[in-house]
């Protein structure tokens, strides 16, 4: 990713916000935009669908009622005797101006029949004529002989149902004078005796007067009536009665010669570029049509898609606003955090950034201003640590009165104190030039405990030559830990403290008592002395008072103790993480001061 993108990796953050978040934005509102603008066109067609298919619904039963009409019609033939008689008994002139007068007043009042043929079969017909009548009268029609040649004789023979529903053209001349095509039922006239087949049964029609029947409300919507042999019956446009669907302006020039009209209806139903609702009439098995170009509906979708890409620019040039101000929000608290940085990097521990609101940009400068404090008093407390470890090495050094000096000098008058066979001096000035030589230690701030208690016990040495016979010492050592490395000079001011307020005191029978040892984690040094002690207050008070009361506390006795005791709480302080100092004292007992080290608790230079 870093090599695919390595200049996006320099941009600021805000660039880098307005980069990502606004393209990805666009892309988001634009795919539901466009998502939307196909869903609502969906919707439109969909409704488009059902709205076709409910007008197609309503035709298919205006053309069921009309079918259910002709039937009724014709099953009062079957049952009107005056009929029943012309055809049983033959066609007079008086019998045909009796049906004439019977079936008039019914042609005329009726809704839908216009014309109808009556063609008698048992017997010769004294006319030579069918009968026939209009709803303007008495008409003349084809005769039987020749109707029994056209095709609908022939479909009539083959149905199994015994009826057919058809359309007859001007062109056949079955009605001649009429120039209009007729939708007929065609069915056989039987005795209502015997039912035997007494004649044939012609009830038709106008398909014009059908076709201006058909819901006109949808201009842009074409609605027809088709058979089952693809050929249009009744349409919103006239023209068309009569015509093979496959010459309708929905097929072009190489559909008609390819595709067979009764195909027609399915092949159109597959072209996506129209919308074809259609319904099955129960009775004539007809199909009623609606159709609609699917490319008229541009009109209603372009203000949906107008609308909608509308939406999409608003709601673009408001997410790049928004994109921006966000950008800023978050950015802008960055550069002041940044800016911060850079000076506290100069050494300006002053810095502080203040942002409002307690979210997280809020906590971050405040743990910024936190951790900046924090570090100010880590440096301030490394810092007065160092100097008071400068002042504790100074200290040491000025107490040790120039060792070099003093060592160099301890070494010249102990050879002459051999020289002159004196030994008592000599192992004094050898135990005191050891002491200074353990104290100087090369330089080296820690040194081995078994040093530490060599130094220790030269420094007794030395004191018991001063004191003769007022006191004793012991001074144990555990070999587990005599290589432990610790601060030099820990032990020899408590020795001393003890020399000073124990043994100094007294008249004699002094003791000193110097143990280390290892106790669980814990080192342990313990000095302890059989002097006047301490009243409990003043323990309490030197134990549990901070390091500079207790150091004054201290001072009371003597200005040489309380700067050896600071310098050892100090110095414990500088070196171990976890190291304690506790004084124990009993009125007339004696004295305790024991340090305890935590073994791998070394910090500054152990």
């Amino acid at each position: 990713m870093r090599a695919l993108f390595p200049p996006f990796r320099h941009i600021t953050l805000q660039r880098k916000l307005l980069t990502l978040v606004i393209p990805l934005l666009i892309v988001t509102v634009g795919i539901t935009g466009l998502y939307s603008y196909f869903i609502a066109s969906g919707e439109v067609v969909d409704k488009l669908r059902q709205s076709q298919l409910n007008m197609a619904i309503k035709t298919k039963d205006q053309l069921d009622y009309f079918a259910k009409s002709t039937l009724s019609f014709s099953n009062y033939l079957f049952l009107n005797p005056t009929v029943q008689g012309m055809v049983i008994n033959g066609d007079t002139p008086q019998r045909r101006d009796q049906v004439f007068k019977n079936l008039l007043p019914l042609m005329v009042t009726g809704e839908f029949i216009q014309s109808l043929i009556l063609y008698p079969t048992s017997k010769e017909d004294v006319s030579g004529q069918p009968f026939a009548i209009t709803q303007t009268g008495i008409a003349s029609a084809i005769s039987f002989e020749g109707f029994s040649k056209t095709r609908y004789y022939e479909r009539l023979s083959e149905t199994p149902s015994g009826q057919i529903w058809d359309m007859f053209y001007p062109s056949d001349y079955i009605l001649p004078g009429d120039y209009h095509h007729k939708i007929v039922l065609i069915k056989p006239y039987k005795n209502y005796y015997n039912y035997a087949r007494s004649g044939l049964l012609v009830i038709g029609m106008d398909a014009d007067k059908l076709s201006k029947s058909l819901y006109h409300g949808n201009e842009e919507a074409a609605q027809f009536i088709l058979n089952d042999q693809g050929i249009v019956l009744a349409a919103t446009d006239m023209q068309w009665i009569g015509k093979p669907i496959t010459l309708l302006p929905f097929f072009n020039q190489e559909d008609t010669t390819t595709i067979h009209p009764e195909l027609g209806l399915a092949v159109l139903k597959k072209n996506k570029k129209y919308i074809v609702s259609d319904s099955i009439s129960d009775i004539t098995g007809w199909h009623t049509v609606v159709i609609q170009d699917r490319s008229k509906l541009v009109l209603e979708l372009k203000h949906i898609g107008s609308v909608t890409f509308s939406i999409m620019a608003v709601v673009t040039l408001i997410t790049i606003i928004v994109s921006w101000v966000i950008a800023r929000i978050i950015t802008n608290p960055m550069k002041k955090l940044m800016f911060s940085m850079r000076a506290l990097q100069t050494g300006d521990f002053t810095q502080r950034v203040h942002f409002n609101g307690n979210d997280e940009i809020g906590r971050l400068g405040h743990l910024y201003n936190t951790m900046v404090g924090r570090i100010k008093t880590l440096i301030d407390d490394v810092y007065a640590s160092r100097l008071k470890q400068k002042e504790a090495e100074l200290k040491a050094l000025q107490s040790q009165i120039n060792p070099h000096f003093l060592y160099n000098t301890l070494n010249m008058i102990n050879w002459s104190a051999v020289q002159k066979g004196d030994k008592e001096i000599s192992e004094m000035v050898v135990s005191l030039s050891q002491v200074f030589r353990l104290s100087l230690n090369s330089g080296n701030d820690l040194v081995a405990l078994e040093h530490e208690m060599e130094l220790v016990r030269n420094y007794l040495f030395l004191q018991k030559k001063r004191f003769t016979s007022r006191f004793n010492f012991e001074i144990d050592l555990e070999p587990s830990i005599q290589h432990f490395r610790m601060p030099k000079l820990l032990l020899q001011p408590l020795v001393e403290n003890a020399i000073i307020h124990a043994i100094e005191p007294s008249g004699g029978n002094g003791h000193i008592h110097v143990r280390a040892y290892k106790e669980d984690s814990l080192i342990i040094f313990e000095v302890s002395d059989n002097g006047p002690g301490m009243p409990e207050a003043q323990v309490q008070r030197l134990n549990q008072a901070p390091m500079d009361e207790s150091m004054q506390a201290l001072q009371t006795n003597g200005p040489h103790s309380g700067m050896a005791l600071s310098n050892i709480k100090e110095r414990l302080a500088l070196f171990y993480e976890h190291a304690e100092f506790e004084i124990v004292s009993r009125e007339g007992l004696g004295t305790r001061v024991q340090i305890r080290i935590k073994q791998g608790g070394t910090s500054n230079g152990a």
